[in-house]
């Protein structure tokens, strides 16, 4: 497994093999999380205890969802993780992945005045990174997408909260984005 630091705080780790591996040996969760595994995409994510997770599909992108509230119940949620592995992306629109990623942190960083962090971009192992924080309709967003063009995808998180909820509810999210696991099949 190879840790790269891609922002203060979080740590990506990326493995690049052959095809999707099974679900790896990861690593001690920390205390009040654990591992949700994200089979179709080979993706590990950090799961607070008694939050939900619900999977979707539309086309080719799926869609993971680690949340507090209950999505079957409620129809949606205020706050939780959103995972869009969107592959193909560059092809379809003329471009890389990487460069998807980074429009889209300039198009979600428009309004300046709701701009609360801008992550530069960086490198984690094989793929780059792109993120930024932005206030919305009364909740925060924070999106970090981590764009592999050598497979033209695009792993999108997005962690939002209510504004007036978002300290309590980023001391998890925080946790959450630290550590993903995501195994990048080589080209």
């Amino acid at each position: 497994m190879l840790n790269c630091k891609t922002w203060i705080p979080i740590i990506v780790s990326l493995v690049a093999t052959v095809a999707h591996a099974e679900k790896p040996n990861l690593p001690s969760p920390p205390t009040g999380f654990e591992w949700q595994w994200c089979e179709d995409v080979s993706v590990g994510i950090l799961k607070p205890h008694q939050w939900h997770y619900k999977t979707a599909r539309k086309n080719a992108t799926r869609g993971y969802f680690i949340t507090q509230e209950n999505i079957e119940d409620t129809g949606g949620f205020n706050t939780g993780l959103s995972l869009n592995v969107i592959p193909g992306v560059g092809m379809k629109r003329g471009g890389t992945a990487s460069e998807f990623a980074k429009l889209f942190i300039q198009e979600a960083t428009k309004e300046k005045e709701s701009v609360l962090l801008v992550i530069p971009p960086n490198q984690a192992g094989p793929a780059q990174t792109f993120g930024c924080r932005i206030k919305k309709d009364g909740s925060v967003i924070h999106n970090f997408l981590i764009a592999d063009d050598a497979n033209d995808v695009v792993y999108m998180f997005i962690y939002e909260s209510p504004e007036q909820d978002w300290e309590e509810a980023w001391s998890k999210g925080q946790t959450m984005l630290r550590k993903l696991y995501i195994d990048l099949p080589e080209q």
